[in-house]
C-alpha cells in the first residue's frame, strides 16, 4: 500500500520545485524512526529471556561452584596442564611433646601429705582458733608465743605438727625448722625414714629439705654412714656427688687411704669423671707430691703419664 502511495505521489506532483532525492531521504528516515519507536515500545519475549539469562547464568555458577572454597579448605590446590584440579593433602605437623620431669612423690603411709606441684595453702582460720587447736592436740606448751606465731604465719597445719609429736621427734625440731620443712613440702614420711636410719643428728631441716628436693636415695646416704664418712660431707656435697654419678665405693676407697683431707666433693667429682684411680693418688703420695697438687694437677699428671 505504501509503495502504491509512493508511486502516486511521485507521478502526480505538479510542484515545479519538487526535489525527488530529498523526498526519498525524508521517507527513508521516517521509516527508521517508526521502526525504532515500535521496537522500544513493544519489547519481545526473546529480548526478556536474553537479558534474564545474562543475569542468572553467572549467579548460578557462583553459588554452585563455590569459588571461595579454595580459601576455606585445609588442602592445597594446583592446576595441571589438562585443566584438571589436583588436590595435595597438607601433612600434619610433627609436634614434639616434651614432658616435664615428675616432682618428688611423697612416700605412702602418712596421714598428712602434699599434692605434688601445689603451693602451701592458707590455713583459713584465725590465730586464736589456731592456738585452740594446738591446745586440743596437746602441743600448746611446746611452743611459746613467738613460736606459735611463726607456725601460724607459715601456714603450718596442726596435723603436720602432730606427726612429729606422735613419732617422738618433736624435740629434734623447733618452730623454725618445722616451718621450713613444711614450706619446702617435705612429707613427714621422709623425715621418719631419716629418724629410723639414725640420721637426724647429722642433718637439720635445711639439709633434709635439700636432700628431699634433690631426690637423694636413702641407700646412698646410708653408705656414707657405713663408710664412716658422713661427718665429712654435708647435704650439698652428697647431692653433688650423687648427681654426678660418683659411687660411694670410690669415696670410701679415698677415705680408707686417708685422702679426704686433700679433696672435697667437687675435686672428687673431677677425679672420678677423668677416671683417676685411687692407686694413682697413692703413687703420688708415696713420691711426696700429692699434698702439693690440686685435683686439676692430679688429672693432668694422670693424663701425661699415658694412663
Amino acid at each position: 500500500m505504501s509503495k502504491q502511495k509512493f508511486r502516486y505521489d511521485l507521478h502526480n506532483t505538479d510542484d515545479p520545485d519538487f526535489d525527488l532525492d530529498a523526498y526519498i531521504d525524508e521517507q527513508a528516515n521516517a521509516g527508521d524512526q517508526n521502526f525504532e519507536q515500535e521496537f522500544n515500545s513493544h519489547p519481545t519475549t526473546k529480548r526478556n529471556l536474553l537479558a534474564l539469562s545474562v543475569i542468572l547464568i553467572p549467579a548460578i555458577w557462583f553459588f554452585l561452584s563455590d569459588p571461595f572454597s579454595v580459601f576455606s579448605d585445609s588442602s592445597n590446590f594446583t592446576s595441571s596442564q589438562a585443566g584438571q584440579t589436583i588436590v595435595v593433602e597438607r601433612p600434619e605437623p610433627n609436634v614434639r611433646i616434651i614432658t616435664a620431669p615428675p616432682a618428688p612423690v611423697p612416700l605412702q603411709g602418712s596421714n598428712f601429705s602434699f599434692e605434688p606441684g601445689n603451693t602451701v595453702a592458707d590455713l583459713g582460720m584465725s590465730y586464736t582458733d589456731y592456738l585452740a587447736e594446738l591446745k586440743e592436740y596437746g602441743y600448746l606448751d611446746d611452743f611459746g608465743g613467738s613460736a606459735s606465731t611463726r607456725l601460724y604465719q607459715n601456714n603450718v597445719p596442726v596435723e603436720y605438727i602432730d606427726q612429729f609429736g606422735k613419732a617422738g621427734v618433736l624435740n629434734n625440731f623447733g618452730s623454725t625448722s618445722i616451718s621450713r620443712l613444711y614450706q619446702n613440702q617435705v612429707p613427714f614420711d621422709y623425715i621418719q625414714n631419716m629418724a629410723d636410719a639414725g640420721l637426724l643428728n647429722n642433718f637439720g631441716s635445711t639439709s633434709i629439705s635439700r636432700l628431699y628436693q634433690n631426690q637423694i636415695p636413702f641407700e646412698y646416704i646410708i653408705k656414707f654412714k657405713e663408710a664412716n664418712v658422713l661427718e665429712d660431707f654435708g647435704s650439698t656435697s652428697i647431692s653433688r656427688l650423687y648427681q654426678n654419678g660418683v659411687p660411694t665405693e670410690y669415696i670410701s676407697e679415698i677415705a680408707t687411704n686417708g685422702y679426704l683431707n686433700n679433696f672435697g666433693s667437687t675435686s672428687i667429682v673431677r677425679l672420678h669423671q677423668n677416671q683417676v684411680p685411687v692407686s694413682f693418688l697413692k703413687t703420688l703420695d708415696e713420691k711426696g707430691l700429692l699434698d702439693d697438687m690440686s685435683s686439676e694437677s692430679v688429672v693432668t699428671a694422670y693424663q701425661l703419664e699415658g694412663q
